[in-house]
């Protein structure tokens, strides 16, 4: 199941949840599933701004009931996505892939994936260290064969950058990021 929208409060005095949602496109889904996976339909009130709507949940009919699902998390099925076009991919998939280097026998492995609003990043592993690298064209050219591949230039540089300095070469380096394969990080999720 994948994360689909964030209760954050309750909206108006009907029972309409104030939400973040974390699709571009909610109306797509029909159920969303709670923590227990308990399918509830839904319908968008209104759009409140960016990635915060309103919303009504069936079987809640009062401010008070929304204010309880205040945190809650709400997901969807994965067969629910859409599909995805030519070198398109779902972030959460990444997870588990191996990389390959582009000119080289180097690999490593996408152990997670973070989004800090600025795009997503990254998390490799080659074995002895983790580093993340901004999950752009320019540094994964092609992802289309079901394979992953990353320029040894883009996988050089933030390698070795787990000293803190940033590489200028290398737009979106993450400056002061340093991480070990036991999951110890001076900075990373937060």
């Amino acid at each position: 199941m994948i994360e689909i929208l964030r209760v954050t409060g309750a909206f108006g005095i009907c029972g309409a949840l104030r939400v973040f949602s974390f699709s571009h496109n909610l109306s797509h889904y029909r159920r969303i599933y709670d923590r227990d996976g308990n399918g509830h339909a839904f319908r968008i009130l209104r759009f409140l701004g960016g990635p915060r709507l309103a919303v009504f949940l069936d079987g809640i009919t009062d401010r008070s009931s929304a204010e309880k699902l205040k945190g809650e998390v709400f997901r969807i099925k994965k067969e629910d996505l859409p599909g995805t076009k030519k070198n398109e991919i779902y972030v959460h998939d990444l997870i588990g892939h191996e990389v390959r280097v582009i000119g080289s026998v180097a690999r490593c492995t996408v152990v997670n994936v973070e989004n800090h609003g600025a795009g997503d990043l990254l998390e490799l592993s080659n074995g002895t260290q983790r580093f993340l690298v901004p999950f752009t064209q320019k540094n994964f050219p092609d992802t289309s064969s079901g394979l992953i591949f990353i320029t040894l230039e883009a996988f050089n540089g933030f390698k070795n950058n787990v000293a803190g300095q940033c590489f200028h070469d290398f737009p979106g380096c993450i400056s002061g990021y340093a991480g070990s394969v036991d999951g110890e990080k001076s900075s990373g999720p937060g």
